[in-house]
């Protein structure tokens, strides 16, 4: 309804709400009316009311038909307060498209909406977090493709796909892009894990390699999650050309992977710069670490381990650096055998425990030698953490001849994978 329609009512209203106050006060010359004189009165009153509207109806440019003057009030009181689309354009019939044109029949707008995601591809891939990723792109350039860690693998809901490790583009404006991981089913992206960095970058330097990809549970959730460790290099200091590894966890969410930032920091604060981080490492501290219960089998801590002694440590002290270093070998889960020897840097001399042998229990092995190479005696009190292993020398004694004084003795950090 318009506001000349609502005058009149105005006005009528007005009349008679007179006439009733008049007819309320009581006067005789009122009662004194005869019924035919009040009805003329009011006649020609609604007479007046409707020759002013014809005159202001006649004084506009374009008059309205009588049977869209209805229609086209309420279009106007819709246009200034009905519903406006995304753009803010006011909506004219009742129904809009997301480009902010009126709907014609109810499906403009999604009809728009589905042009333009044929014309432009598959619509990005939702990461998690609420962040949407890079467009998916059509096909993989087969010369990016790191076979050697690239696996066809039967993984949870997912099914039968092949995980993809994606190099960066050497040729690119970025040099600090990272590498990219794929699900693939045939020719077909099923998905791209997300980056770890800012605008496709780690933020851990420059991309080197991918050393290992495994899938285990990492949260105990029956699914196996993906866990990839990738080296890096940062360019800078005395270990800017030396590649580190830097680990990240993927886990599985049904449609989609979450990067769990917490879990791989934490995992990382265990490697050190300058190791040989393995596999076999990274799922053990994730089984120690994870509250996923005490180790049984430690056989994964085979190998050469020594004392770090840094890298700037190395680069900066000229002269020769001692040398502390555990061998061992570890079967049926917990059966130990190895040796420890140590070298002092300046003297060069030696002093080694040979043979040691024994039961793991409950991560620690004791046992007792009777000859370091100096005569000296004690116990070895073995230590198994969660990456780095510990020799503590117990009850140890001096041979009386040994006036160096040098031995098997104190505390021994094995933190380094040979």
């Amino acid at each position: 309804m318009n506001c000349r329609s609502k005058k009149s009512i105005k006005g009528t209203v007005g009349i008679a709400a007179a006439l009733m106050l008049l007819a309320g006060c009581g006067g005789s010359d009122i009662q004194s009316r005869s019924e035919d004189t009040e009805k003329d009165d009011a006649l020609q009153s609604q007479q007046n009311i409707e020759e002013q509207d014809r005159a202001e109806a006649g004084s506009e440019e374009q008059p309205k038909q009588s049977g869209q003057f209805g229609q086209q009030g309420q279009a106007e009181e819709q246009g200034q307060s009905g519903q406006q689309d995304q753009s803010g354009q006011p909506a004219q019939s009742g129904q809009q498209g997301q480009s902010g044109q009126p709907a014609q029949s109810g499906q403009q707008g999604q009809s728009e909406q589905a042009e333009r995601s044929d014309s432009q591809g598959q619509p990005p891939q939702q990461l998690p977090g609420g962040e949407s990723g890079s467009r998916l792109p059509g096909r993989l350039d087969a010369g990016r493709i790191l076979e050697e860690q690239s696996f066809q693998v039967k993984l949870n809901d997912w099914g039968e796909v092949r995980f993809v490790s994606y190099e960066p583009d050497h040729t690119s404006e970025n040099p600090l892009e990272d590498v990219t991981f794929y699900l693939l089913r045939g020719e077909e992206i099923l998905y791209q894990f997300p980056y770890i960095g800012t605008e496709d970058t780690s933020d851990y330097g420059m991309y080197y390699d991918v050393k290992f990809v495994m899938f285990t549970d990492t949260n105990a959730d029956g699914k196996e999650d993906v866990v990839i460790g990738a080296e890096y290099m940062t360019g800078a200091g005395p270990q800017g050309a030396v590649p580190h590894v830097v680990v990240r966890i993927y886990e599985d969410y049904g449609d989609h992977f979450t990067y769990n930032e917490g879990f791989s920091d934490k995992i990382n604060d265990y490697l050190p710069w300058e190791s040989n981080v393995l596999a076999k490492d990274v799922k053990r501290l994730i089984q120690l670490t994870g509250g996923n219960g005490q180790l049984t089998d430690y056989e994964s801590y085979s190998g050469k381990w020594r004392v770090s002694v840094g890298y700037v440590a190395a680069y900066e002290e000229t002269a020769p650096v001692s040398r502390n270093e555990l061998i061992c070998q570890i079967t049926n889960g917990n059966e130990f055998s190895g040796s420890l020897f140590t070298e002092q840097g300046m003297t060069q001399r030696i002093a080694s425990v040979d043979e040691i042998t024994g039961t793991i229990q409950n991560g620690e092995l004791f046992y007792d030698f009777t000859d370091d190479g100096w005569g000296g005696t004690g116990t070895l009190h073995i230590m198994f953490l969660p990456n780095q292993i510990n020799v503590d020398v117990l009850n140890h004694q001096m041979a009386e001849e040994n006036a160096s004084g040098y031995g098997i003795s104190g505390m021994y950090e094995m933190k380094i994978r040979e």
